[in-house]
């Protein structure tokens, strides 16, 4: 078998994890570490809820990526939300 020179590892390399990522996609899987303080505060927070810990972790995830593409497309965004979130507070304040 002969060696790789340093471009076609890299290619390779690239192509093999194309690959695994291709794979990860299709099974509709994506696994993560969280401490246990961290998993039980999921927990009861999804139990409060009355759904699923996983439902609920993908809602996040699935915001927190339209938010995150957002940002990208309008850097903007992050400021005028912040003031929006200001605004909120503060009428949900003079409310009470």
């Amino acid at each position: 078998m002969a060696k790789l020179g340093p471009e076609e590892l890299k290619r390779a390399h690239e192509e093999l994890r194309k690959d695994a990522r291709q794979r990860v996609a299709k099974r509709g899987v994506l696994q993560f570490r969280a401490d246990p303080e961290l998993i039980l505060t999921i927990l009861s927070m999804a139990d409060e809820k009355v759904i699923p810990a996983g439902r609920m972790l993908r809602q996040w995830v699935e915001e927190r990526v339209e938010l995150e593409k957002a940002i990208t497309q309008s850097p903007d965004l992050l400021e005028r939300l912040s003031v929006l979130e200001e605004t909120v507070s503060y009428l949900q304040k003079k409310v009470k």
